[in-house]
């Protein structure tokens, strides 16, 4: 089980730091301006800096985004349930 946990708590580390740094890239390397040809209608809005991203880009952001809080809330619940040994 303590491999389970430590496997749960390195895998919502990854996924907030990709997020993190997928963000960061897209508000880097993104169309500034919308092009509905291309599919880049989705605004990504980085304190003011407004990017536009296609489908794609935009649901694998957020699917990084969920997976790193979902396996965050996993490995909380590993902690509370382990940690209830007398």
């Amino acid at each position: 089980m303590n491999s389970l946990k430590l496997v749960v708590g390195i895998l919502a580390i990854g996924f907030w730091f990709s997020s993190f740094f997928v963000w960061k890239y897209f508000d880097a390397h993104g169309l500034r301006t919308a092009d509905p040809q291309s599919g880049k209608i989705y605004p990504l809005d980085t304190h003011g800096s407004v990017v536009y991203l296609t489908f794609r880009e935009h649901y694998f952001l957020y699917g990084l985004i969920i997976a790193g809080i979902a396996f965050f809330v996993i490995s909380v619940v590993f902690y509370f349930v382990g940690s209830k040994r007398p």
